[in-house]
């Protein structure tokens, strides 16, 4: 029967959650999260400048799943027959899926497993940025392009710099995109260093205060925000047979998102590199997908006879500059289409998909 068939979901992130989520009213679903509570990390750039909100960004899972478990523990090891945790407790399963995510500087992310400790570092971030007299963000992908317009939506004379390596924003994207957003960053007023690499940065792990110095020379003091990207976490898929880390962490997968000779585990989100980048949008691609794949696979369809995983050709993006602003692009057209403030602040820029994480954990 399909529900005896047993799945164990290694990682409560953006896309273990939805996995666990699609699959407990089918199968035999064991999340396995160290957390007791998810981290809706999406809204961190907001929740420094709008300190009202961090409470808002954590849901307990004790009401995600209405037939399955959440196992609130750490995995040692993984194999065919199931998942070993950190305790020597062993939970068997049919099908294994590794989605243990990325880590980002802090306050961006949790940095442990207490989700109280992660409130504390926002709130703590929030009181040094309204303390500031300059902020200097260095790195400009999505989270450091949205913490400059965030910032500058609530502290409209703060002087706020963004320092980026490249010379335009998210160069994997059409011109457009790096447009539209420059654009809107000069007129809030936020100060744009491109193609300038940052020399003396101290720290890349918090916020602090300091100096650093650009490659033309410039010196820029103030709080400084390490925005320099996600890292993949290390996990127990990255010691399966015949695994393939790639330069970014990530693992190699076949076209059934499997990572390793194993033929029954497989990873999704920030883990897996399918191309698509280490994002939300991503995760919430794979997670569908192999819900569906799983449910066939208990009811004794053949893997190799399945559709394989179609990653997006143009992965989504959306970066809201605070509520009324923004640019994004959508995957409709060979390249994908740019699209404004409207459209930004409807789909993210204004609630920043709380309602939706309201309604998926219990809230």
């Amino acid at each position: 029967m399909p529900g005896g068939f047993r799945v164990a979901i290694i990682g409560g992130g953006y896309a273990g959650f939805e996995l666990a989520k699609l699959l407990d009213p089918h199968l035999d679903v064991s999340l396995i999260e160290a957390r007791e509570a998810f981290v809706h990390n999406v809204g961190a750039p907001r929740s420094v400048a709008e300190p009202g909100l961090i409470e808002q960004l954590v849901f307990p899972y004790d009401r995600l799943l209405k037939r399955g478990r959440v196992v609130r523990a750490r995995v040692a090891s993984v194999d065919a027959g199931g998942a070993v945790l950190t305790d020597g407790t062993r939970v068997d399963a049919d099908a294994i899926v590794v989605a243990t995510g990325s880590s980002y500087a802090a306050p961006f992310k949790p940095q442990g497993d207490s989700t109280a400790e992660f409130v504390a570092a926002l709130h703590e971030c929030a009181a040094q940025v309204a303390a500031a007299a300059r902020i200097v963000i260095v790195g400009a992908g999505a989270v450091g392009v949205e913490l400059a317009g965030e910032i500058k939506a609530i502290y409209r004379d703060k002087p706020v710099t963004l320092v980026s390596a490249p010379a335009q924003l998210f160069p994997m994207y059409r011109a457009e995109l790096h447009a539209a957003l420059a654009s809107r960053l000069a007129g809030l007023g936020v100060e744009l260093h491109l193609g300038q690499t940052a020399n003396g940065l101290t720290r890349t792990d918090r916020p602090y205060q300091g100096e650093i110095t650009l490659a033309n020379g410039t010196r820029l003091a103030g709080l400084i925000f390490p925005a320099i990207g996600a890292r993949v976490t290390d996990s127990p898929a990255h010691a399966l047979p015949n695994a393939q880390r790639q330069p970014n962490g990530q693992l190699q997968v076949d076209p059934w998102l499997r990572p390793s000779s194993l033929a029954n585990i497989f990873a999704i989100g920030d883990l897996a590199a399918t191309g698509e980048g280490m994002t939300v949008v991503s995760a919430s691609r794979h997670a569908p997908w192999l819900a569906g794949t799983l449910r066939k696979l208990a009811s004794g369809k053949a893997l190799e006879a399945l559709p394989a995983y179609k990653p997006w050709k143009v992965p989504p993006i959306l970066i809201p500059l605070g509520p009324g602003s923004g640019a994004s692009v959508l995957p409709l057209g060979a390249r994908g289409m740019v699209v404004g403030d409207w459209l930004t602040g409807a789909i993210k820029g204004k609630k920043l998909f709380i309602p939706r994480y309201e309604k998926e954990f219990g809230q």
